[in-house]
């Protein structure tokens, strides 16, 4: 009689505020799992903007307190974008294998992955085709950085579409934002700019980040839900 009733028990229906309380800790539990990898990619950015662009600046003022070669400044700026996109291929695709690990969120991953290169060659030849037909060395020298970096700014607008991450979405607004003022410091200028407000800002939002996803791991942790309904109770 008394596993009868304990059963009973068990089975009655969840009163609607518990309802919407286990609701909100699967979403939570969800976006924590599915959006850590968006602060890896905002550090990644932020360093990559803040020190090539930064050695880009400094090698094309005149005058600069710190000389540096173009050519060193050149490979450094190179050898921190590839590694930044690698990064954000990596763990887009990561991200893309989804909770539950389904074929959807994995062909969405790989494309949204892939597509940072792809794109980024596509700029490449779209520029070198301008400079075919007549684009100046010192228009060339502003139209590649802004359109890597409004590419970019587009792209983690469609990362926060995929994954639902609002920090990528005001990433992607400020990234597009830098990217159009920039183009009004002219050169050399618009490099501090985006190393600044850039670099700075994605580091910034980086931080934002990782401490916004400790506070969703910390709103599922069973330990702290058992300690919030004890104090209910």
């Amino acid at each position: 009689m008394g596993a009868n009733d304990a059963s009973a028990d068990d089975e009655q229906p969840l009163a609607p505020e518990q309802m919407l309380a286990l609701l909100g800790n699967q979403q939570r539990s969800i976006e924590s799992q599915v959006a850590a990898f968006v602060p890896v990619i905002m550090f990644s950015w932020g360093f990559a903007w803040l020190f090539g662009f930064g050695v880009l600046w400094l090698a094309l003022t005149p005058g600069s307190v710190v000389p540096v070669p173009l050519p060193a400044a050149i490979a450094i700026f190179v050898v921190l974008l590839g590694a930044a996109i690698v990064i954000s291929i990596v763990m887009s695709v990561r991200a893309g294998r989804g909770v539950r690990g389904n074929k959807a969120d994995t062909f969405r991953g790989t494309v949204y992955g892939c597509s940072w290169s792809v794109g980024s060659l596509a700029i490449l030849f779209f520029g070198q085709g301008l400079t075919v037909n007549g684009m100046s060395t010192e228009l060339a020298n502003v139209f590649y950085p802004i359109a890597f970096v409004l590419f970019a700014g587009l792209m983690y607008v469609v990362g926060a579409a995929i994954w639902n991450a609002v920090p990528m979405l005001v990433l992607g607004a400020w990234t597009l934002v830098v990217g159009v003022v920039a183009t009004f410091f002219g050169f050399p200028n618009h490099y501090l700019l985006l190393a600044l407000a850039g670099g700075l800002g994605f580091l910034l939002f980086a931080t934002l980040a990782v401490l916004r996803l400790r506070f969703l791991r910390r709103a599922v942790d069973p330990r702290v839900i058992a300690a919030k309904a004890a104090r209910r109770g």
